[in-house]
């Protein structure tokens, strides 16, 4: 298990060569690992399973986890029967922010999310190559189901559209700064895709979220910015799009 905090005479601190400290979970001594091609990371001394729901620490991950305050990283989460896990990312509202890159089975999932209640998902949409692609064509010949939000109808789905649906709490998938197609236009800003429910239907959908602002909402509370296309009246012309405050 890699952390990136460890307690070291009581305070939480980074790896550093040749320090020694605890594990804030289980209390086991972890030594820091400091290589030079591998990031600097805790591990534990001894193989134990301290929470079976961690996963190996990436750079995808570090990078998210950059992107809050220190003292909200690797936040042990307690419920009331005594049982603790490592949020990945818990704000100081008592959001809890799951970082997942690996596979996760259903079961695993809906653990995690009556577990932690309050939570959201942020997935990495870049762990298999197939699913770029394949995502990609779905939201490009997809049809719009409402314009303002932008909704999308995935009618055909994907491989990380099955894994990820249907919903018990809010998953947004991350490719990065790859860019997407919309209806013959090029969505302007990178963007998270958030699988949420329709308010009529109930169907799961597919909507973009610009990634400036669902960092917002985790920092501030702020409101999550969608994407909004705009038709023109003249039959040549595409739909554009602009970012709506919603």
């Amino acid at each position: 298990m890699k952390l990136r905090y460890a307690l070291v005479d009581g305070e939480r601190q980074e790896a550093q060569p040749k320090l020694r400290g605890s594990c804030p979970n289980c209390g086991m001594d972890v030594v820091a690992k400091c290589g030079q091609f591998r990031i600097w990371h805790w591990s534990h001394k001894q193989k134990l399973e301290c929470d079976h729901w961690w996963e190996p620490e990436t750079e995808w991950h570090r990078k998210w986890k950059g992107v809050f305050p220190d003292s909200w990283q690797e936040v042990i989460h307690y419920a009331d029967d005594g049982e603790r896990h490592i949020a990945d990312v818990k704000t100081d509202t008592g959001l809890v922010i799951e970082l997942q890159h690996s596979p996760i089975s259903p079961d695993e999932r809906l653990s995690r999310e009556m577990f932690y209640k309050q939570m959201v998902w942020v997935v990495d949409g870049l762990r298999y190559k197939t699913d770029l692609e394949a995502f990609r064509s779905v939201v490009e010949f997809a049809t719009i189901l409402r314009d303002d939000p932008l909704y999308i109808d995935p009618r055909r789905k994907t491989g990380i559209f099955r894994r990820w649906a249907p919903l018990q709490t809010p998953v947004f998938i991350d490719f990065g700064d790859e860019q997407f197609v919309v209806a013959g236009c090029s969505l302007l800003e990178p963007v998270l895709w958030q699988f949420l429910l329709h308010p009529v239907t109930n169907d799961v959908v597919i909507a973009p979220v610009t990634r400036a602002s669902f960092v917002d909402y985790c920092l501030n509370g702020g409101e999550l910015r969608h994407l909004a296309v705009l038709r023109r009246p003249m039959p040549l012309r595409r739909p554009r799009y602009v970012r709506r405050y919603r």
